[in-house]
């Protein structure tokens, strides 16, 4: 009976290890399986591991068919205790498997939720770039417009003030020619009044002369 229990408890724990093993392999793998396995890869190692609580149970129950106070059922209550421990550490292991995992997980989607809006930053500064600079075309094709409004107007006055200058050039040469025709009627009437004076000096002279002259031969 002792050796068939002995025999039972060593398939069991030649089936523990292969099943931990498996279990260990599994847990570091979980970081290499895409997010949508990872959940089902979870789920089968949680599964391991709940066979290999129920082998545990299995290999405690058959310890217990050992006869009392026996070295074989001494030695396997210790080992059936170690196994225990592993397993826990397999658990604790797995869970902090799936902490980590969690973590990059969650730092994958705060770096995206960073990039969204890093991005959306960028656009929004490149759309108020693109306004800024829509804004600065429009200035400057009003001011384009208002140059040339005012250079037509420039042009304009320039052309009416050509014009009155024209005209007053004009009229400066008219003056001019009717001061110069004024000028010379003036010289004319001069010439003409030293004329009429020196005839009637002359005149005065001659009747003078007369004058003495039929004095004289009168006396």
């Amino acid at each position: 009976m002792s050796n068939t229990i002995i025999a039972l408890l060593g398939q069991f724990e030649q089936q523990y290890s292969v099943s931990t093993a498996e279990i260990t392999a599994k847990i570091g793998q979980l970081s290499t399986v895409t997010p949508p396995e990872r959940s089902d890869a979870i789920k089968d190692v949680r599964r391991m591991l709940n066979d290999v609580n129920d082998l545990l149970e299995q290999m405690d129950l058959s310890v217990r068919e050992l006869e009392s106070g026996s070295a074989d059922r001494s030695k396997y209550e210790l080992r059936v205790k170690s196994y225990g421990n592993d397993k826990k550490a397999l658990d604790a292991e797995l869970e902090k498997a799936i902490a980590r995992l969690r973590a990059n997980t969650e730092r994958s989607e705060l770096l995206g939720d960073e990039n969204a809006t890093l991005q959306e930053d960028q656009l929004i500064a490149n759309t108020e770039r693109l306004e800024r600079t829509s804004r600065k075309v429009r200035d400057a094709y009003r001011t384009a417009v208002e140059t040339e409004r005012i250079a037509s107007d420039v042009l304009d006055d320039l052309g009416r003030q050509r014009e009155t200058i024209g005209r007053a050039r004009e009229r400066l040469r008219e003056g001019d020619a009717d001061i110069t025709r004024s000028n010379q009627l003036a010289t004319n009437m001069i010439h003409r009044v030293i004329q009429n004076r020196l005839i009637l000096l002359i005149v005065f002279v001659v009747l003078m002369i007369f004058l003495i002259v039929f004095i004289y031969r009168s006396v």
